[in-house]
């Protein structure tokens, strides 16, 4: 049996395995497969490996395996439920440093409640991967894409040109006049397995706030409203990485009218992203335990 922690940010969940307490499965790819299945397994976006650091910079570092079982290089959501639990669990203060691919990020508690087992915490993802040179501002962070680069996609009306923006991992956004006129399954789909990323690529769409039109009050307080579609689990509740992607080309774009700090509305919930004017970029939002068990691994070694 497998002991394992199920933890979410804003409905984004994963299945996250503590690694300072002994070995873990040799292949979490696999494991992340059976795991992840909303039917046969726990069910979650992914499977998350908590580990010892590598680094005296760092309190802990992080893997993150997809539910297809690939590897991820970024997750704004688990990193916040992770710092909840090192936090929780005695590990760390209120500010520290988790390790993720080549990225050292911050962690800072803004609020604990042990017995709820809830936090809100804010991690310092960084700037975005510079993709044009010779530029001064934000728009140095985004590349901007035609239809002819994305061949054979129908795009949706449009009201600012397709944005690629990378926070270490790849994203494509889309700004969209209505979210109800896109077809997020298809289109995100076709678009994040499109041979123009070779990587594949995670896709947002974007609809910017108009409270003097909005007639949802949930998104009375947003900037923007997104759905994701991840490269490796299809649409999610929310993405931590995403929202950051979505600031970063809707600052780019002029399409936010605050452009330090903007309220981003998913299906699961709201996050806030803040950056600096060297574009360092924060992830503010929720991180929720949801429950503890033992996986029962079966064939998996």
């Amino acid at each position: 049996m497998i002991p394992f922690i199920k933890m979410q940010g804003c409905g984004n969940d994963y299945v996250f395995l503590d690694g300072f307490s002994g070995p873990l499965p040799a292949d979490p790819a696999q494991l992340a497969v059976q795991m992840s299945d909303r039917h046969r397994g726990i069910g979650a976006d992914g499977l998350v490996l908590m580990l010892p650091p590598d680094s005296d910079t760092c309190a802990a570092r992080m893997r993150m395996f997809n539910a297809d079982g690939s590897e991820g290089l970024l997750c704004g959501n688990a990193l916040r439920c992770m710092a909840m639990w090192l936090h929780q669990s005695g590990r760390c203060g209120t500010q520290f440093a988790i390790s993720m691919g080549v990225r050292s990020i911050t962690s800072q508690i803004l609020e604990s409640c042990v017995e709820a087992r809830t936090a809100v915490v804010r991690v310092l993802i960084g700037k975005p991967v510079q993709l044009n040179s010779g530029v001064a501002d934000n728009s140095r962070f985004v590349k901007h894409l035609s239809a002819s680069d994305l061949t054979n996609v129908t795009l949706p009306k449009l009201i600012s040109p397709v944005a690629h923006v990378s926070m270490g991992n790849p994203h494509t956004v889309l700004f969209v006049p209505s979210l109800c006129d896109v077809d997020v399954e298809q289109l995100g789909a076709m678009i994040a397995t499109h041979p123009f990323f070779p990587h594949r690529t995670n896709v947002e769409f974007v609809e910017i706030a108009n409270p003097s039109v909005s007639t949802n009050p949930n998104f009375a307080g947003a900037d923007a409203r997104v759905r994701v579609w991840e490269r490796g689990s299809g649409e999610t509740l929310a993405c931590g990485s995403g929202a950051c992607a979505v600031a970063v080309a809707a600052s780019s774009a002029g399409l936010l009218s605050n452009r330090n700090s903007v309220v981003i509305s998913m299906p699961g919930g709201e996050l806030r992203v803040l950056w600096d004017d060297d574009f360092n970029v924060n992830l503010e939002g929720p991180a929720v335990e949801v429950f503890r068990g033992a996986f029962l691994s079966g064939s998996v070694k």
